[in-house]
């Protein structure tokens, strides 16, 4: 078994359940390619390793991806032979590196647009080359960067209190932490009050626009292309319910994980192959003007 299928099938993530649909080769390359993703973020979240070795091995990373050194054999090699077997554009598993990076030594965004600038390194360019590996054309990018924001949105408001604990990072941005009065300090200690609920919900809409705005990018590409996402299409049905879980739950985050089974992933997974995907829950992107007259809503 080829060490990136083994990597994907342990992690057991939402995306790599998605990767069922796939054809046999092109699954072969998504597990590439979530393993290659999953080992950057393992270099910065693993403990038991110096900043300075996490940092040497990005580097490295950067390196092979850019054919800048010889590949070892295993992992090096499958990431080194998809890159140059599909001709991967490189840059976005760069920004990707990049983005990780700042985690080892990790600065809170002070403004939305800050949030939204690393999310963009770590979800929008992993959606621009997973899109590339499942065979989507260059019209699926804007779909591609817009679901990648809304997956990571979903995934800092439901790990904000591990993040804290586990890594000693806050993403909820510090402007939007002061418009609601939530401190460091309340986090830390996980209050759960009103001004938290805020805040979260704050959140929740800018998650809902840009889930609002990948729905209709969606359906504006071509059969091939949808046929050709339709993993990352369940990952948008996956990742929606559990924002609507936390909504519904009012953001109970310091009192549980939450997630979805894997019957109803299934489900999601079925509903995106039979062109059943839409969500008379989302708002129309006209809706949400105002997120449009300010950049870093």
């Amino acid at each position: 078994m080829a060490e990136s299928d083994t990597i994907t099938r342990n992690a057991k993530s939402n995306l790599a359940f998605t990767l069922m649909d796939l054809p046999e080769e092109k699954r072969v390359h998504m597990a590439q390619f979530y393993a290659f993703c999953r080992l950057i973020d393992d270099i910065v979240d693993e403990p038991g390793m110096t900043s300075d070795a996490r940092h040497a091995a990005l580097t490295r990373w950067e390196q092979v991806i850019t054919c800048a050194v010889e590949p070892t054999h295993g992992i090096e090699e499958e990431v080194h032979s998809l890159v140059t077997s599909l001709q991967l554009d490189t840059a976005p598993m760069l920004e990707l590196i990049h983005g990780c990076r700042s985690d080892i030594d990790p600065v809170q965004p002070a403004t939305r647009q800050d949030l939204l600038n690393y999310a963009y390194k770590v979800a929008a360019c992993v959606g621009i080359t997973s899109a590339t590996v499942m065979g989507a054309s260059d019209a699926a990018r804007d779909y591609a960067m817009a679901l990648g924001y809304a997956l990571q949105l979903v995934n800092i408001m439901r790990d904000v209190a591990e993040d804290c604990r586990k890594y000693g990072r806050f993403y909820l941005p510090l402007d939007d932490m002061a418009l609601f009065g939530v401190t460091h300090e309340d986090i830390r200690e996980q209050r759960y009050n009103y001004r938290m609920r805020q805040l979260l919900a704050y959140e929740a809409a800018l998650a809902e626009k840009f889930f609002c705005e990948a729905e209709e990018l969606y359906q504006q590409l071509s059969v091939e292309d949808r046929n050709c996402l339709i993993p990352a299409q369940a990952m948008s049905l996956i990742y929606h319910t559990i924002l609507e879980k936390m909504q519904a739950d009012e953001y109970r985050v310091f009192e549980r994980r939450y997630s979805v089974g894997n019957f109803r992933k299934l489900w999601f997974l079925l509903r995106a192959r039979f062109e059943t995907v839409s969500m008379p829950s989302l708002p129309t992107i006209s809706e949400w003007g105002f997120f449009k007259n300010n950049k870093t809503e």
